[in-house]
């Protein structure tokens, strides 16, 4: 476990500023400078995510003052660091609708679409992503579960989740209309001790 998902590289060779890395993917704290391409990627993206209209920069610049103040949801880029030592973003993940009293939050995570259409990229993405979202989460803010949605056409997307020792906690079917059709929302979880045992592995 370790070895296929980096873990060898836990925090131990951060760049400057970054919060974590994992298999060569550097975390770091949201900033203005990424708004764009994000707002790019879930423009082109939005039928795996809850979003209904395409976003502007203005709508980029509110989100991104709520996120700045708001303590229920912690938003991080994921950038790469090329043969120069110069990073490039390729993605954002965080943990939203934290809820302190449940002590529970919900995954989120994008990625550049050519990044997403290419498992051989997509694949060690999403698995570093949820290293880095399982240390913060469980470790730094103390929750106790972790859980995502995702709508059934994204079968790779699901497999890679389950791979990883995600649980399916069920499904809620016809819950998402997309281009003339309703689809089930898949939901998936991990509790602090199961991450627990996934690390020491």
């Amino acid at each position: 476990m370790k070895e296929l998902y980096g873990l060898h590289d836990n925090y131990n060779n951060k760049l400057i500023g970054s919060v974590g890395c994992y298999n060569h993917r550097y975390f770091f704290p949201l900033s203005k400078e990424d708004l764009s391409s994000i707002k790019d990627w879930r423009n082109t993206q939005m039928d795996i995510l809850r979003q209904w209209r395409p976003l502007t920069d203005r709508n980029q610049e509110n989100w991104y003052h709520v996120v700045s103040e708001d303590n229920h949801q912690v938003i991080f880029s994921i950038k790469e660091c090329n043969q120069d030592a110069a990073t490039q973003l390729i993605g954002y993940c965080g943990i939203t609708n934290i809820d302190y009293i449940n002590r529970r939050g919900e995954i989120s995570f994008l990625v550049d679409p050519s990044r997403a259409e290419d498992l051989i990229l997509y694949q060690p993405d999403i698995f570093a992503v949820l290293n880095h979202l399982c240390q913060y989460g469980f470790d730094r803010l103390n929750l106790h579960k972790l859980f995502t949605e995702t709508f059934d056409f994204r079968v790779k997307h699901i497999s890679l989740l389950e791979q990883f020792g995600m649980h399916l906690d069920g499904v809620i079917r016809e819950h998402q209309y997309i281009r003339g059709n309703y689809h089930n929302s898949v939901i998936h979880s991990i509790l602090q001790s199961e991450w627990n045992q996934i690390r020491e592995v």
